[in-house]
């Protein structure tokens, strides 16, 4: 058996825990767009009581509107920073997705030309069903759905029968190259071929889709 199944429970626990933290963020992030708001009303009303409007303050008025400007600025950028931190974090996520779709593509590939060698058209057919597979395959939580686990389905699927156990350390050497940073591409060979148009990530920029 080329991996143990997960548990819906554990698959439900992770999405849980991800739509908390995407949650939490996106509080965290209103919550200091609203603490800069009230700062800038604090600002202006600062300002006006320099121009002899009402008080608001008692003492010096010029060091408490910088104190209120500083915590305004520091606010903004802090906002900033978590909404970059959030934006590269799904840039990484998307990374990795595409990543992982490209090398479980190589290694449908290779397996369905192992199994259908001279018949062209049982390839063709089944190159097209894995495609359809893998648009459909998230790969997002891999966490909750090992790469393994997926591409072992999409066989199971496909009616394939390969060695398990060498697919299975084929899925753990094509994993190892989701670290490689944002952009690069992925270690291992790109499909070629006749059947190189089944293979491609649909969200890939500057592919031949033709």
């Amino acid at each position: 058996m080329l991996c143990s199944e997960m548990s819906s429970p554990a698959a439900t626990l992770s999405e849980i825990d991800q739509a908390g933290a995407q949650r939490l963020a996106e509080r965290q992030v209103a919550l200091l767009g609203r603490l800069a708001e009230a700062g800038l009303e604090i600002a202006l009303a600062l300002e006006a009581q320099a121009r002899g409007g009402e008080a608001v303050v008692q003492g010096d008025v010029a060091m408490a509107y910088n104190r209120v400007a500083r915590a305004v600025r520091h606010t903004v950028m802090l906002q900033a920073r978590l909404i970059e931190a959030r934006e590269d974090q799904d840039l990484r996520q998307a990374g990795r997705r595409s990543a992982a779709r490209a090398g479980a593509a190589g290694l449908l590939r290779e397996l369905i030309e192992d199994d259908c060698a001279g018949d062209v058209e049982r390839a063709e057919r089944l190159g097209a069903e894995a495609a359809e597979r893998l648009r459909a395959e998230d790969f997002g939580d891999l966490l909750a759905r090992p790469f393994a686990e997926a591409v072992a389905a999409i066989c199971r699927d496909l009616g394939l029968s390969p060695d398990w156990l060498r697919l299975a350390e084929d899925c753990f050497a094509a994993e190892a190259a989701f670290g490689a940073p944002v952009g690069e591409a992925p270690a291992g060979p790109e499909p070629a071929g006749p059947m190189r148009v089944l293979w491609l990530d649909d969200a890939a920029p500057g592919r031949d889709s033709s």
